[in-house]
């Protein structure tokens, strides 16, 4: 489950969609070619998408929503370790958090109360931007890194093709491998559509809103705090 995991070490999904046989599927998705194949085409075409939405649930992190496209460009939410949920505007040039109250309480607690207090005015229905470069961001920019976020799952040993589904109604072929479950498309473009790993660090993760537009409005800059406003 190792290479599951490095793959997608920050973020995860747990409601896309129910599984289960419904409807009329076909009999033999992608006679001929065996499951690695499937995986890696699977892998191919989702990097080729303008546009997806990742959704889910993973280790060490909590519900992450978030729609990514082509060139780094990002937004969504994402419960943090801490507490709370941060909203999330990532552009080419920098990145914007917003924290809700949950999250604002949670990074002051430790603060003594007269700097927490003007800490929490600060940050509160205000976005921090930083350099989309900042170190300290790394977390969050590989999960907006369409490219590195899927390049791990190729060349996955041992996999092996399943029954059918259907996931969001949409028909599905089961992959299984050693790393853990992954469903891939059998209708149209064969999109990958769902990883699952189960152990102490399990992944559920959809894809979804493949090749659909995402807008990214860069918030006002009245609406905004540099990290070291707060200092």
């Amino acid at each position: 489950m190792h290479t599951a995991h490095r793959l997608l070490v920050a973020v995860a999904l747990t409601g896309a969609a129910a599984l289960g046989l419904t409807g009329c599927l076909s009999s033999e998705p992608f006679p001929g070619q065996p499951g690695s194949r499937v995986l890696n085409d699977s892998v191919t075409a989702l990097r080729g998408a303008s546009t997806f939405t990742m959704s889910g649930e993973a280790s060490g992190q909590g519900q992450v929503n978030l729609s990514i496209s082509g060139t780094g460009e990002c937004k969504g939410t994402i419960e943090t370790r801490g507490g709370g949920t941060l909203d999330v505007v990532r552009t080419r040039d920098h990145t914007y958090l917003r924290g809700d109250e949950a999250h604002i309480l949670a990074e002051t607690k430790d603060m003594p109360e007269d700097q927490a207090s003007r800490a929490r005015k600060e940050m509160t229905g205000r976005w921090m931007r930083t350099e989309a470069t900042d170190p300290a961001m790394k977390g969050l920019t590989n999960l907006c890194d369409r490219d590195g976020l899927l390049k791990e799952i190729y060349s996955i040993r041992g996999a092996e093709k399943g029954a059918l589904t259907k996931i969001d109604g949409q028909e599905a072929v089961t992959i299984n491998t050693p790393e853990g479950v992954f469903l891939v498309a059998t209708k149209g473009e064969p999109f990958l559509l769902k990883v699952t790993t189960s152990g102490p660090s399990p992944i559920d993760l959809a894809f979804t809103g493949i090749n659909q537009p995402v807008q990214v409005d860069v918030p006002a800059d009245k609406d905004v705090y540099e990290p070291d406003d707060n200092g």
